[in-house]
C-alpha cells in the first residue's frame, strides 16, 4: 500500500483534532512528526492539546515539538470564539496530560522538520493546518533542506477574496500573511496544494451527522463532544466545517475529493492596508500551485465514517 510520509503542523483547533483521528486511522498516512504553533489558541494550549490527543488517541507515540509562539510582525490572535478558549470546544479540556513536547536545548519545531525531511529526502509531505509561521521558519533558517520536501500543503486564504477574521483575510492567513509570502517565494520546484476557506465551509456536517458519528466508541464520542460550541465564523449553528480534514485528504493516495486547478497565489502583506492578508488566484496551467476548486462533500462524510469505524476494530 502507497502512504504518504508526512510532518502534520497544526494549531488545535477543534478540526485539527478532528484531522489528528483520521490521521491516526488511516494507512496510507504516516505521521513522522507533529509540530505545533499559535493560532486557534496559545501556542501552549495548542501543544498541551497535541499531546492530549496523541496521549489518548493515538496508537502510536508520535514526536511533537512546538514552533512558533507568535509571528514575527503580526500582533497576536486567536479564535476562542470558534474552538472555544481551550481549542477543544466548549465541553472538553486537555486533561491529566503526561505527554510531553520533546524540544531541547536550541531544538525545536524547525530543527525537527529539518532532521526529518533529511531522514527521508524527497519523501516527506508537510501539511500545514495553522498559520504557517513553523513551515516560513523552516525555510528562512535552513533553506538547504526544501528542495528535498516531496510537497507541501497549506490551508489558507480564500478565492473570492472575502475573509473570516476581517472582510478580506482568512484567519490562517491573517495571523502570518508574511510567513505565506515567505512559503511562496521559497518553494519553487516543491508542488504546493492549497485549501481555503470555501473548502472547509462547504464541507461540513450537521447534527444528525454528529450524532451518527457520536456512536462509534470512543473516538467517536470523542468527536461528537468536540463540536459542542465549536462556531465556524460563516457557517450556521449545529454546522461542523472540517477544514483541516479536507487539507489532509489532498493527498491521499489513490483516492479524490476535490476538483483542482494550477495557479499562482498571491497575498496581501502590506501591515497598513486593511486587506491585509487578502489572497489573489489566477489560473497558470504551468503553475506547481495545485489550488482545490470543490469538494464532495459527502465522499468526505463518508471517508470519515469509515475512519471512525475503524476505531472499533
Amino acid at each position: 500500500m502507497e502512504q504518504e510520509k508526512i510532518i502534520f503542523d497544526l494549531d488545535p483547533g477543534v478540526d485539527d483534532t478532528m484531522a489528528l483521528l483520521l490521521a491516526f486511522n488511516e494507512p496510507k498516512i504516516d505521521i513522522k512528526l507533529i509540530t505545533t504553533t499559535f493560532g486557534n489558541v496559545g501556542l501552549k494550549q495548542a501543544t498541551q492539546n497535541a499531546c492530549f490527543v496523541v496521549q489518548n488517541f493515538a496508537k502510536n507515540d508520535y514526536p511533537i515539538y512546538f514552533g512558533a509562539a507568535s509571528a514575527p510582525n503580526t500582533p497576536l490572535h486567536d479564535a476562542f470564539d470558534v474552538h472555544g478558549r481551550t481549542g477543544l470546544g466548549t465541553k472538553i479540556q486537555a486533561h491529566d496530560v503526561t505527554k510531553t513536547p520533546a524540544n531541547k536545548f536550541k531544538y525545536g519545531a524547525a530543527e525537527a522538520m529539518r532532521d526529518t525531511i533529511l531522514k527521508y529526502p524527497g519523501e516527506i509531505v508537510i501539511v500545514s493546518v495553522g498559520p504557517v509561521t513553523n513551515v516560513a521558519t523552516l525555510f528562512k533558517k535552513y533553506p538547504k533542506v526544501i528542495s528535498k520536501i516531496k510537497k507541501i500543503v497549506l490551508m489558507v486564504g480564500s478565492m473570492d477574496g472575502k475573509g473570516s477574521i476581517t472582510p478580506y483575510s482568512s484567519f490562517n492567513a491573517y495571523c502570518d500573511p508574511d510567513a505565506v509570502e515567505t512559503v511562496l517565494k521559497m518553494h519553487k520546484d516543491v508542488p504546493l496544494v492549497v485549501t481555503t476557506k470555501e473548502t472547509g465551509t462547504t464541507c461540513y456536517f450537521d447534527e444528525a451527522q454528529r450524532e451518527k458519528f457520536g456512536k462509534f466508541g470512543k473516538v467517536g464520542k470523542f468527536v461528537y463532544d468536540l463540536c459542542t460550541g465549536y462556531k465556524d465564523a460563516i457557517l450556521k449553528p449545529g454546522q461542523y466545517a472540517l477544514h483541516d480534514t479536507c487539507a489532509l485528504l489532498t493527498i491521499m493516495p489513490g483516492e479524490e475529493y476535490f476538483t483542482r486547478t494550477n495557479v499562482n497565489m498571491t497575498i496581501n502583506t502590506n501591515h497598513k492596508d486593511e486587506k491585509i492578508g487578502q489572497t489573489v488566484f489566477t489560473i497558470n496551467p504551468n503553475s506547481n500551485i495545485s489550488l482545490m476548486l470543490t469538494v464532495d462533500k459527502q465522499k468526505v462524510i463518508k471517508k470519515y465514517e469509515e475512519i471512525l469505524a475503524r476505531t472499533l476494530k
